[in-house]
């Protein structure tokens, strides 16, 4: 008799409480799933699929592939670094029973996609990009190690949120971008950096977040921003490049030259001394900051938690391990691996959390 748990799971998923006329529907493409969709294109082309639904798009070991999405909709995965089998990306172990992410490969965000929510998805082997403005776009904990651009076109309320930025660049260098906000990510990788030139207004946001490059990498440049709380650390020795940011309380692995109106920053920083670090344990884990750190307790006010952590770990919403998305979880099971023929019954254990 075939299993199904991920049934399980959603079951739980839907304990949530979403608007009347929202509709959750699920996405599986492992091979005898019983879900509403096998592909994310044809979910997000289906005329019952409408804008304010919620997708679930369910672990795989395969990729969901390219989708144009045209309507305001949540798309929530299972989360990252969750194999604990995988050598290049160690997992944290014990959050997810699913040792498999959502992965999807290119999105373009067109007209109509105001207003999406990514939480918990990997975005690998492609682009994220738009052919029309973006307007109140939210990835949160996602790892992004696709190219990540901004449309060549007039944006607004882009916001990046917790999120693993795996070894890309996030590119504002065409168009202009307002309201846009960058909090308690972790930059990881040899091009790993933001170069938002393009940023305008007042209300810009670079804020606690965790850089770690092996590597030269990419100048990293950000205009036009309030920048506080972040560990900016390249192994390049590259100063950032900065124009008309208003720069509170970083930490500078790098020999950095700042504005006068510059205050509370730290400058050749060793950063041995400020993360965890190691070969051992999920790349995330080892951004956490060890004991002593010069990170502790230096970071600016942030809402009602006053001299938070810098980093990815500090503030009011610190950045969560493995990108586990704020909903129940099924993080341990035990079942028959076959009952006989006819049996109308099974035993099954399983353990759930949540994770708010």
């Amino acid at each position: 008799m075939k299993k199904d748990f991920s049934l399980l799971a959603i079951a739980l998923l839907q304990l949530i409480c979403f608007n009347a006329s929202a509709k959750v529907w699920r996405v599986n493409n492992n091979l005898g799933a019983s879900a509403d969709f096998s592909t994310l294109s044809t979910a997000v082309s289906n005329a019952s699929v409408v804008s304010g639904d919620t997708l679930y798009i369910e672990g795989s070991a395969t990729s969901y592939y390219d989708a144009n999405i045209s309507k305001q909709l949540t798309i929530i995965g299972t989360g990252y670094f969750l194999d604990p089998a995988d050598v290049n990306y160690p997992a944290n172990e014990g959050l997810q029973y699913n040792k498999y992410s959502s992965v999807i490969r290119s999105i373009n965000l067109v007209t109509g996609s105001s207003g999406c929510k990514f939480i918990g998805i990997v975005f690998a082997g492609g682009t994220i990009y738009g052919d029309n403005a973006w307007n109140n776009i939210t990835f949160e904990k996602c790892d992004i190690a696709d190219n990540f651009y901004v449309p060549n076109a007039t944006n607004s309320g882009l916001t990046i949120r917790k999120c693993f930025i795996n070894g890309i660049t996030l590119v504002c260098n065409s168009g202009s971008l307002t309201d846009f906000t960058c909090e308690n990510n972790i930059f990881v990788g040899f091009w790993a950096s933001p170069n938002l030139t393009n940023l305008s207004g007042s209300n810009n946001i670079f804020r606690n977040n965790s850089f770690a490059s092996p590597g030269i990498g990419n100048v990293m440049s950000i205009t036009n921003c309030y920048v506080a709380n972040n560990i900016f650390a390249q192994n390049n020795n590259t100063p950032v490049n900065f124009t008309n940011c208003n720069i509170k309380n970083n930490l500078f692995q790098q020999n950095q030259t700042l504005p006068p109106s510059a205050v509370n920053n730290q400058i050749n920083v060793d950063i041995s001394t400020v993360y965890v670090g190691g070969t051992t344990g999920s790349i995330d884990s080892r951004m956490m900051l060890k004991a002593g750190s010069p990170a502790i307790a230096a970071g600016v006010t942030v809402g009602a938690v006053t001299t938070p952590d810098c980093g990815a770990f500090g503030a009011t919403d610190p950045y969560k391990l493995s990108g586990i998305p704020a909903i129940p979880t099924i993080y341990s099971l035990t079942a028959p691996t076959s009952i006989p023929s006819g049996t109308n019954t099974m035993n099954v254990t399983f353990s759930t959390r949540n994770n708010n």
